[in-house]
């Protein structure tokens, strides 16, 4: 379990290079937008692992799971609106990914 912790975080450093590009091609709002949607899949992975499993640590994975599809669409939107090619965010979307796959299938344990 604690693995889906270190990889969350691996997926906030990803994931800052397509804030900066977000940034410098002029949409700060999706930029913030994805800034907070990966730290928001971090802190509630943290928060969910402190509890013992159950419906507390349950229904902080799933808020972790929500926000880390949030910022899998940012991602695909940062692509899709030309500002970044999809070259730029590939290892940043498998991250993403990677941690999405994890935490639906702790969800499910």
């Amino acid at each position: 379990m604690m693995r889906v912790r270190t990889v969350s975080v691996q997926m906030v450093r990803e994931v800052q290079g397509v804030v900066a590009a977000l940034k410098a091609g002029g949409d700060s709002e999706l930029a913030q937008q994805l800034h907070r949607a990966s730290r928001s899949v971090a802190l509630n992975v943290a928060e969910g692992l402190a509890f013992p499993r159950g419906a507390r640590q349950a229904n902080h994975l799933r808020m972790a799971l929500g926000s880390a599809q949030e910022a899998a669409v940012c991602v695909e939107l940062a692509v899709a609106t030309g500002v970044v090619g999809e070259e730029d965010v590939a290892v940043a979307a498998d991250r993403v990914d990677h941690v999405s796959r994890m935490l639906f299938k702790l969800i499910r344990a």
